[in-house]
């Protein structure tokens, strides 16, 4: 008998980028396997249902529009976290994230941000309620130059989960930190650290934060020039907490892989980790969908252990131009891997 696909759980194999190729918000989305590099276009209920927002964790954010009724979905097996519902919707433009996995011991909080606000939404899991807040811009003076210390947490720069804590790029000499304090709710906080320092040879470039076995990195794709189509070099460093300091690595590990994306234009940026063997992927490589090249959407294959690149082109007999939403990454929820010992 013909087996039948389960339409809560992707048919392709784990990770996959997932495209809106159709012209109609309905259409069921292509999904490009990055194992088996084939094409699927078999409908997802959730994805056609609800609204999605993906977290680097693996698990994706679900909001049914007519009830505002919100839960969790994990799309390697279709099993659901039920969440409460909002008063009212997301804003068009938004970032979730989760401070760690669910059931970790010091809790999970799953947290929204408005790309377009300095506005987001709590709701920890085995709660009741979603809690909105909002953080404005600190001024300061440094050698009588005003500054501002906290700009939209998660636009155009990278944000990552690491220990039950959320960090973000904020200034050359700081990052940002959002603590979760049981029910007494968050805290926003620094950490001095300097940024990496950056080529001029190289003006322009996208950055990512990654969580992976309870490290945090952070990746820089350098681009040719101002050709945001072609890469000329990337790097990649490691965050030693104990100074805090970035070190830069050669490589991230023969037992896993980056995955990197976002929003078109470098709006937001995303990046996971996930197991290489576990997914039949070649360790110590990044998967870089160059979301700046919003026409194009190539996936770019960077074996940090050759020093080699390449070019998957996997949607160009689609007449692709411009997507009905950005594409994305569905990821197994071990994506992100946890910390040994």
């Amino acid at each position: 008998m013909e087996s039948v696909q389960d339409p809560r759980v992707s048919p392709s194999p784990l990770p996959v980028l997932v495209h809106d190729l159709g012209t109609q918000t309905d259409d069921p989305p292509t999904q490009y396997s990055i194992s088996s590099q084939a094409l699927s276009t078999v409908a997802i209920h959730e994805l056609r249902r609800y609204r999605c927002f993906v977290t680097p964790q693996g698990w994706v954010l679900a909001l049914d529009p007519a009830s505002c009724q919100t839960f969790l979905w994990r799309p390697q097996d279709g099993e659901r976290i039920q969440l409460p519902p909002k008063e009212q919707g997301f804003p068009e433009s938004c970032k979730c994230l989760l401070s760690d996995m669910p059931g970790a011991a010091s809790g999970c909080a799953l947290v929204v941000f408005d790309l377009d606000d300095r506005q987001m939404w709590v709701c920890k899991i085995g709660e009741t309620n979603w809690d909105s807040h909002r953080y404005e811009p600190a001024m300061y003076v440094k050698g009588k130059i005003p500054r501002m210390s906290m700009r939209n947490i998660a636009k155009c720069h990278g944000i990552a989960a690491v220990g039950g804590k959320i960090y973000f790029e904020l200034t050359a000499r700081e990052m940002g930190v959002i603590e979760f304090n049981g029910k007494a709710g968050l805290k926003l906080d620094t950490i001095e650290v300097d940024m990496v320092d950056l080529p001029l040879s190289t003006p322009m470039a996208s950055m990512y934060l990654v969580e992976s076995s309870g490290d945090l990195f952070l990746v820089v794709i350098f681009f040719d020039g101002d050709n945001v189509h072609k890469i000329a070099n990337h790097a990649v460093y490691k965050m030693d907490f104990s100074e805090p300091e970035w070190h830069e690595v050669d490589e991230i590990g023969a037992d896993r892989v980056f995955l990197l994306g976002g929003h078109m234009l470098g709006k937001s940026c995303f990046g996971a980790s996930c197991l290489a063997a576990d997914h039949r992927l070649r360790g110590n490589c990044i998967y870089f969908l160059n979301h700046m090249a919003t026409t194009e959407s190539f996936l770019h294959v960077i074996d940090l252990k050759t020093g080699t690149e390449q070019v998957q082109r996997p949607f160009r007999h689609n007449g692709y131009h411009m997507p009905v939403r950005s594409p994305f990454w569905l990821l197994p929820t071990e994506s992100t891997l946890q910390a040994q010992g």
